[in-house]
C-alpha cells in the first residue's frame, strides 16, 4: 500500500470514527436541553418555557407581557443550591485536611477546592460531573492536571448502564481551540501549517473531536528467560525486533484504550494507545442517579414548585393592582369617541391628566374599586414553600433558621445531622467522583 492509499484509508477511518462520536453526542441531546432549562431556572431565567397560544409559539414571559401583566419571580432554587454548596464546601474542607502530602500538593497546584465546588454546582444543576485528568512534562518533571469539562461538549457510550463505568467503550469531548493551540498540538511540517492556515485561518476557532475507544487488539506475550518476566507488546513491535523471535511467545487478544483526535473534515490528526500508567482514558465522570442510563438532576426535582410559586406571586400582584386601580365608568357622550383611547391611556397612569368638555346632563366619569378578595394565595404560597423544603431536603435547619431561639447547641447539631440525611445520597455520590478523580491524579503523578 503506497502513501496515498494509506492516507485515504486513514481519512476513511477518521470519517467513520467521527460519525460514531456524533451519534453518541446526539443521543444526549435531550439531556443537554434539560440542562439548559435547569441552568436558566437556577440563575433566574424562569419564564422562558415555550407555550402555544392561538397557534402561535411564544415564551411564557412574552405571553404574560402581552396580557398586560408583569412576570414576577422569587428565585428559591438559587438559594437552595447555595445552601447545598455551603454544606458541601464545609465537608470538603474537612476531608482535604486528611489527604496525604502528595495529594495536598496536587490539590494546591490545581485549586481543587474551588474546582470541586464549582463542579458540584454543575452536578446539582445537570446531574453530571466531568473532569479530564492528564499530565504534562516540564524539565523532566511530571505535572498532573485536572480540568472541568462541560456536559455540553462531552459524550460517552449511550449503551452504558454500569454506574461504575465497567461497560464503557466510548468516551470523548469536543474541543474548541484557537489556531495557535491547534498548531502547537498537531502541526509538524510547513506543509501541514499551510494546509491548516487555508482551512481555518488565524482568527477562527478550530473544532477538534477527542475520541477514546475501548478496543480489542492483537498482541504478543513474550517470555524473557534472562530476566524471568513476561512482556506484552504490539504485534508490529514484535515483528520488527528480530532478537525477540528467539524468545517463547504467544499471540493474544488484549484490551486497550486508544485515542483519536479528529478534525471536522474527518482527518485523524493523532492516534495511539493510552499513555497513562492506568492505561485508560483521562476522563472521570459521574451521572446521577444513572438508573437504566438515565440522568436526573437535583434542580430538576424542584422546578415545578418554583414555577407554581412564580405563578402565585404573579397572580397576587395582578389582583392587588386591579383592586387598587379599579375600573373607570365613562358615561356615553362624556368624551368624543375618538378620544377614548387617550382617556384610557391617561387613566392607567398614576399622574395622568384627562381633559374633556363637560356635557350638561351627562354624569362625570367615576372610578369603581373594591378590596382584594382573599382567595387563599398566601396559604398556597406557604404550602409551596413547605413542599420545596420537603422535596429538596434543604430544611430551615440547614439554612440556619431556628424555630426556637432558646434551642441548645446539642439539639441544633442533632437536627442538622437529621436534615443532612436527605442529602446523603447526593453528597456521597459526588464524594465517589472526587475519590475516582484523586486516584487518577495520583496515578499519573508518579
Amino acid at each position: 500500500m503506497d502513501r496515498t492509499d494509506s492516507l485515504n484509508n486513514r481519512n476513511y477511518r477518521g470519517s467513520v470514527l467521527l460519525r460514531e462520536a456524533l451519534d453518541h453526542w446526539n443521543a444526549r441531546s435531550t439531556f443537554r436541553t434539560e440542562r439548559i432549562r435547569n441552568k436558566n431556572y437556577t440563575f433566574g431565567k424562569q419564564w422562558g418555557d415555550m407555550i402555544t397560544v392561538n397557534g402561535c409559539r411564544m415564551t411564557e414571559y412574552d405571553y404574560i407581557v402581552s396580557e398586560g401583566n408583569i412576570p414576577l419571580k422569587n428565585n428559591l432554587i438559587r438559594r437552595i443550591v447555595r445552601n447545598v454548596l455551603g454544606v458541601f464546601r464545609r465537608q470538603l474542607a474537612e476531608k482535604m485536611e486528611t489527604w496525604d502530602d502528595s495529594l495536598k500538593t496536587i490539590a494546591a497546584a490545581n485549586s481543587l477546592y474551588e474546582l470541586y465546588s464549582r463542579t458540584m454546582e454543575e452536578f446539582l444543576i445537570s446531574g453530571m460531573a466531568i473532569h479530564r485528568v492528564y499530565n504534562t512534562r516540564n524539565a523532566g518533571k511530571v505535572i498532573p492536571h485536572s480540568d472541568y469539562v462541560s456536559p455540553d461538549s462531552f459524550f460517552f457510550d449511550v449503551s452504558s448502564r454500569d454506574i461504575r463505568g465497567g461497560d464503557l467503550n466510548i468516551v470523548g469531548q469536543i474541543h474548541e481551540t484557537g489556531f495557535a493551540d491547534y498548531c502547537d498540538s498537531f502541526v509538524r511540517t510547513r506543509k501541514e501549517y499551510e494546509s491548516a492556515l487555508s482551512l481555518y485561518g488565524k482568527g477562527y476557532k478550530v473544532r477538534i473531536v477527542e475520541l477514546w475507544r475501548h478496543e480489542r487488539v492483537g498482541r504478543r506475550l513474550v517470555y524473557d528467560r534472562v530476566r524471568g518476566v513476561l512482556m506484552k507488546m504490539d504485534e508490529e513491535v514484535w515483528r520488527c525486533e528480530h532478537r525477540l523471535h528467539s524468545m517463547p511467545s504467544k499471540w493474544i487478544l488484549d484490551d486497550a484504550w486508544r485515542y483519536y483526535f479528529i478534525n471536522p473534515e474527518g482527518e485523524i490528526l493523532s492516534e495511539g494507545y493510552s499513555p497513562y500508567p492506568h492505561k485508560s482514558h483521562p476522563y472521570v465522570f459521574k451521572c446521577y442517579p444513572f438508573l437504566d442510563g438515565e440522568i436526573h438532576s437535583f434542580v430538576a426535582d424542584i422546578i415545578d414548585q418554583q414555577r407554581y410559586t412564580n405563578r402565585l406571586i404573579t397572580m397576587y400582584d395582578w389582583i392587588m393592582r386591579a383592586s387598587a386601580k379599579g375600573v373607570l365608568l365613562l358615561p356615553e357622550g362624556a368624551v368624543v369617541k375618538d378620544n377614548i383611547p387617550d382617556v384610557a391611556d391617561q387613566w392607567s397612569r398614576f399622574n395622568g391628566v384627562i381633559v374633556y368638555k363637560h356635557q350638561p346632563g351627562v354624569p362625570d366619569p367615576r372610578q369603581v374599586s373594591g378590596n382584594a378578595t382573599n382567595i387563599g394565595i398566601s396559604e398556597l404560597l406557604d404550602i409551596q414553600l413547605k413542599m420545596l423544603e420537603d422535596i429538596s431536603g434543604v430544611t430551615g435547619t440547614l439554612q440556619g433558621n431556628l424555630s426556637n431561639n432558646s434551642i441548645s447547641g446539642t439539639l441544633y447539631n442533632q437536627q442538622t445531622q437529621n436534615a443532612l440525611t436527605s442529602l446523603t445520597d447526593l453528597l456521597d455520590t459526588f464524594a465517589s467522583f472526587i475519590s475516582e478523580a484523586n486516584v487518577k491524579l495520583l496515578a499519573i503523578s508518579s
